[in-house]
């Protein structure tokens, strides 16, 4: 009983250091993307973030989508690590070096000036160094986290200071770009010591290429699917700024920002949940299908919850925090308060698709769906601008969560139970 206890005890731990480390990086992210933009104003936040959504269409390619296979591999055999590790490092390597051949390859085709070319570049360099996050995979697989997170706290902290400190120097716009590469050095240089400390030397781990074939043989789904995901989740921005200007992307990025810091909602919520729809599953159909139905009630209420308020005030809100510059962004805001409707259902449809196993149909639905962002997003915005590419992205997933289920038995099932849900929040009970 005491060792069960004990083992309880550490999960929690672990689960609170995680919670904490993302807590605090939200408020100091908001405190330090507030600072900037104001600093920088909506043209030059715009050429900023433009650049940061190019390289982040690309990074899936840098993980390669090992991460989470190598913390399964980990946890069942930590005696492996040095094999496992040294064979994930040389893949994400591999895969940094990758992504930079085919963004440069892309770049070709795009009409950037010399500067967004260069601040492109800075920060894609920040992906060489991200081969060291196999050690926060390493302290995940044993329930380990706070070694990590205790060093990322104050490494964050710090790169945020620096931000804050460009501002009151008036930095150039490169030297927000010149951060991001310098916040990637450090934070390696953290997982090397927090690993130094507790387990080891790195100059231990081997690559086995028998191991990195078997990594890469069940990664592919992953990778293309972080690829497809990327693209839905960050296309908008780089294809405003190619077809409008960078002072719409300035302000369609300050709306974007602050509607994500409630991402985590559904995320909580799901986590929360997901243990007692998986034992209904195991239970009986009548009681799995009640989990379900209760469990999208509790999203779309959530979704009313923080919508609503956003919507009536986020005008108000924008021009107190960014200044009077960003009043645009308030408008922006109050239609992606609607967005946040479709993120939560998405959020609550993955339980349903882990249960039943559907990650072909997953992968699915995210290419669907990304290429639908592209396509609407070429037809809307010339006529909207940046509402337009809110549109697109909330048509795109229309599709992508709702009306691809309709064309498949299994996911037909859910739909209804979904559409349930939703017409009948105020029935929300039993969720646990």
């Amino acid at each position: 009983m005491d060792f069960v206890a004990s083992r309880f005890r550490k999960y929690i731990e672990n689960a609170v250091w995680l919670i904490f480390e993302k807590g605090f990086s939200l408020f100091v992210g908001l405190v330090v993307a507030i600072s900037v933009a104001r600093y920088l104003r909506p043209e030059s936040y715009g050429l900023l973030n433009y650049s940061l959504s190019f390289v982040s269409i690309f990074s899936a390619f840098s993980t390669l989508g090992i991460d989470q296979i190598i913390v399964r591999e980990l946890a069942k055999e930590p005696a492996k690590k040095d094999e496992l590790l040294g064979t994930g490092f040389i893949i994400k390597i591999a895969g940094s070096v990758l992504m930079i051949v085919l963004m440069m390859a892309v770049m070709v085709f795009m009409d950037h000036n010399a500067f967004t070319n260069t601040l492109i570049m800075i920060i894609a360099a920040a992906e060489l160094f991200k081969g060291f996050e196999v050690i926060n995979y390493f302290f995940q697989s044993q329930v380990m986290s706070k070694f990590v997170v205790q060093i990322q706290l104050v490494i964050n902290f710090l790169i945020s200071l620096s931000k804050i400190g460009l501002v009151f120097i008036h930095a150039p716009l490169i030297w927000f770009g010149i951060i991001v590469v310098l916040g990637s050095i450090l934070n390696a240089a953290g997982f090397v010591y927090a690993y130094q400390a507790r387990e080891g030397t790195p100059w231990s781990w081997r690559f086995r290429r028998a191991e990195a074939v078997k990594l890469l043989s069940e990664s592919w789904a992953l990778a293309l699917y972080g690829v497809a995901l990327n693209i839905q989740a960050r296309i908008d921005q780089v294809m405003l700024g190619n077809m409008m200007n960078n002072y719409e992307v300035g302000q369609y990025s300050v709306a974007l920002k602050f509607i994500e810091i409630f991402g985590f909602v559904p995320v909580v919520l799901m986590n929360t949940f997901m243990p007692a729809v998986t034992k209904a599953k195991v239970t009986g159909s009548d009681l799995y299908q009640s989990r379900l139905v209760n469990l999208y009630r509790l999203m779309f209420l959530a979704f009313l919850v923080v919508g609503i308020p956003i919507y009536l005030f986020s005008k108000d809100v924008i021009v107190l925090l960014y200044g009077r510059e960003f009043e645009a962004a308030g408008y922006l805001l109050s239609l992606f308060s609607l967005r946040l409707f479709f993120s939560n259902m998405g959020v609550g449809k993955s339980v349903f698709i882990v249960n039943e196993s559907l990650f072909k149909y997953s992968l699915l639905t995210v290419i669907v769906g990304a290429i639908a962002n592209i396509t609407l997003n070429y037809l809307l915005i010339p006529l909207y601008g940046p509402r337009g590419a809110i549109i697109a992205s909330m048509l795109s997933f229309t599709i992508s969560i709702f009306l691809l289920d309709a064309f498949f038995e299994k996911t037909r099932f859910n739909q209804k139970l979904m559409l349930q849900g939703i017409f009948s929040f105020w029935k929300l009970n039993q969720v646990a």
